[in-house]
């Protein structure tokens, strides 16, 4: 008896080398399932009743992503690919800097956790900080004074401009 054939896995394998926008078609495929998916589930009420109703843009949505997908994937399987752009600055053969990656997944998790401690303000402007420095940037207080004033701006611009209430943490009764 014999052992079943293998051949055809790395035929497939070579074949898909360096076609990584396959991954980009497929990734839109599946929102596009979800959005049709979701959008079949709403229900008409009296109150959402109208001339389109609520189905139509999520629908025009979920084609469009379909087509977008199956587009993707026609062209990359006919030996088309993305080019990177003249102004790219960034050298594909040098690896990630990993402890500058999870250095920024920390931030971000510990920004999460200690928001309502916090508050939204001193939260930002220590993640703005925090992800400068990580970045490369030499100076702390600079850093430290674009990240309060980036707080305070976009903290007052949804209290005030679009009325969404942000945690004011430590500084409550402050802001």
């Amino acid at each position: 008896m014999t052992a079943p054939s293998t051949a055809a896995a790395p035929g497939l394998r070579a074949r898909l080398q360096g076609r990584s926008e396959l991954g980009v078609a497929a990734l839109l495929a599946v929102i596009a399932i979800v959005i049709a998916i979701d959008t079949a589930n709403i229900r008409d009420t009296a109150i959402n009743a109208g001339v389109m109703g609520p189905r139509v843009v999520p629908t025009i949505i979920a084609i469009g992503l379909g087509l977008c997908a199956i587009a993707l994937a026609i062209s990359v399987l006919r030996g088309g690919h993305a080019e990177a752009e003249d102004g790219e600055d960034i050298d594909l053969t040098q690896k990630a800097h990993w402890p500058t990656v999870f250095g920024l997944g920390g931030l971000i998790l510990v920004f999460a956790l200690s928001m309502d401690f916090l508050g939204f303000v001193i939260g930002s402007a220590l993640l703005f900080c925090g992800s400068a420095l990580l970045l490369g940037s030499r100076r702390f207080v600079w850093a430290l004074v674009i990240g309060i004033l980036l707080a305070v701006g976009t903290f007052y611009g949804f209290v005030l401009g679009l009325g969404i209430n942000l945690p004011a943490g430590l500084l409550t009764g402050i802001l």
